[in-house]
């Protein structure tokens, strides 16, 4: 299987997780040093010190510094998930992608991954057809309810929520994806030929236990991958025309998002 990898995205996403990241914990810090504020201030007070009477030092005084701290609070905490989203996306190893591309190891080279180095995230191309791919790396027992993801309550869960990838809507992330793609590829298409793009949910943590009781679309374990692909020739096979426009258009984008092939 080729598969082309955008490195220079992935570099920059990983360091805007990290800084991110670090920018949270700062203002979480900031944060926790308003709310000791008002002992300080009346230290300073009772010492005559001439900073206690100053406008932002009454202003934290007569309850600012809770002002502060909820904002410090809020603002930290998003910072910190949206970093740590990069962090696992980007930079913790093995990424996603690298899940997906080991699940697929042993495939021909008519088969070809793209990773964010083409409209959307990531894209598998083969004999099987075309698929916009959205991954999800969660542990433990998850449910599919009605497109949504469930996991049962845990403490370690809770103690460790700030770490945790958010389930969100994987399914409608897949099909918003696929459309996409798909408007993308059929835009000007000069023989008039409409290629389908499937979307498709792969869970990549090898811990996760999949119960999908109701959904909209294929969602399915990672170690689930190269069986579903090649059960998929019978219904959603491409002809080597279609296959071979499709990657020629993939191609192009892939390089000119200047992605390698590794």
């Amino acid at each position: 299987m080729r598969i082309f990898v955008n490195n220079k995205h992935i570099t920059r996403r990983a360091t805007l997780g990290r800084r991110l990241s670090f920018l949270g914990l700062l203002i979480l810090l900031a944060g926790m040093l308003a709310s000791f504020s008002p002992g300080i201030i009346a230290n300073w007070a009772s010492s005559g010190n001439a900073l206690a009477n100053t406008g932002w030092a009454q202003w934290l005084w007569q309850g600012g510094w809770l002002i502060v701290s909820m904002l410090s609070l809020l603002v930290g905490f998003l910072l910190g998930q949206i970093g740590n989203h990069h962090i696992r996306r980007y930079q913790r190893s093995p990424r996603p992608d690298q899940m997906v591309a080991k699940a697929l190891k042993g495939f021909d080279d008519r088969n070809h991954l793209f990773v964010w180095s083409s409209p959307v995230d990531l894209v598998f191309v083969g004999p099987a057809g075309v698929y916009a791919i959205v991954t999800r790396d969660l542990a433990g027992k998850i449910s599919i309810v009605n497109d949504r993801i469930k996991q049962p309550f845990s403490l370690r869960r809770m103690l460790f929520a700030f770490g945790q990838e958010s389930p969100g809507l994987p399914v409608q992330e897949a099909r918003d994806m696929a459309q996409k793609l798909e408007a993308w590829l059929n835009k000007d298409a000069s023989d008039g030929t409409q290629v389908e793009v499937h979307p498709l949910v792969v869970f990549t943590h090898e811990k996760a236990e999949l119960d999908i009781q109701s959904a909209s679309g294929p969602i399915l374990h990672v170690k689930q991958l190269k069986k579903y692909l090649r059960n998929q020739l019978r219904s959603t096979g491409m002809s080597k025309d279609e296959m071979k426009a499709v990657l020629e258009r993939l191609s192009r984008e892939a390089e000119r998002r200047q992605a390698e092939e590794v």
